[in-house]
């Protein structure tokens, strides 16, 4: 398994350059995978390349995610969506080399289970099509799409759209922390998904049952890895165990949300830490 991290734990001078610089840092973090935004992504193919060749330079593996897809639309609508994100993956496939493209199944804020809208499995249905159709369009290119559990699924739904999509080249991008957003044990959400995990979002979540104060209720705030609730050791012993190919993974840390003032370093150093002394054994 390769360690790493999402954009926003790997910040950069502003006359850096967004992805070579982080590229670069996480080199320098000991870390060998780096998550790339597809959304903001520099589609001019010489600069692709020029960061796909500092990151082989590095001995960084480079994961994409987050196209601003929405899976949830239907006719002509899906067809240009499809269309778009079809162009964005092939052309970051063909110039940066990435070979992985996590994605959520749309809009988290519009499109999660308890907005109003289809009964949940007919939403299951269209979003399984609509991934069925982006796999078909990217096989050749030698990628693979994995779908996320984005606060929106539970993790066996993500594995029955998985199977009604029913594509070699679709798999499971695991957010480990992101299963207590839907009330959901963390492990059990791993367990659901372990046949098809081909990436990892590695979140740690401290969780209150009810919170007293400003903020009543039940709570789930993002902290660093080894200070919360999600038993992340147990998610990575199975994976590594159980899911087929699942020691060769990218494990890229992210965090549930950070707050403002947030000491981003401190952040990653404790997590990388974290990830070492507990993990250590499956990491390359």
């Amino acid at each position: 398994m390769k360690l790493g991290a999402v954009p926003g734990l790997i910040p950069v001078p502003d006359d850096v350059d967004p992805i070579i610089g982080r590229i670069e840092r996480s080199a320098e973090l000991g870390l060998d995978c780096f998550n790339v935004s597809l959304r903001t992504l520099n589609l001019d193919p010489a600069y692709l390349e020029k960061a796909a060749n500092v990151a082989a330079r590095r001995g960084v593996d480079l994961v994409g995610f987050g196209t601003g897809a929405n899976f949830y639309l239907t006719g002509s609508e899906a067809d240009r969506e499809i269309e778009r994100i079809t162009g964005i993956i092939l052309t970051a496939r063909k110039h940066l080399g990435t070979r992985i493209v996590g994605t959520p199944s749309g809009p988290m804020l519009t499109t999660h289970r308890w907005t109003a809208g289809l009964p949940l499995p007919e939403r299951q249905e269209i979003l399984a099509g609509n991934l069925r159709r982006l796999a078909d369009n990217v096989a050749s290119a030698g990628v693979t799409i994995a779908l996320e559990n984005h606060c929106d699924w539970r993790g066996h739904e993500i594995a029955r759209i998985i199977a009604k999509a029913d594509r070699p080249n679709l798999g499971v991008q695991i957010d480990t922390g992101n299963a207590y957003s839907v009330f959901e044990d963390p492990v059990e959400c791993a367990r659901a998904l372990l046949p098809y995990i081909v990436s990892s979002h590695l979140k740690d979540v401290a969780v209150t049952p009810f919170a007293t104060g400003e903020a009543r209720g039940a709570r789930a705030v993002g902290v660093p890895l080894g200070a919360g609730h999600t038993d992340n050791r147990a998610i990575i012993s199975l994976i590594a165990e159980r899911t087929p190919g699942g020691l060769d993974i990218p494990l890229l840390i992210e965090p549930f949300y950070l707050d403002p003032g947030t000491d981003i370093p401190a952040y990653v150093d404790t997590s990388v830490a974290w990830a070492r002394a507990e993990i250590g054994p499956y990491l390359r």
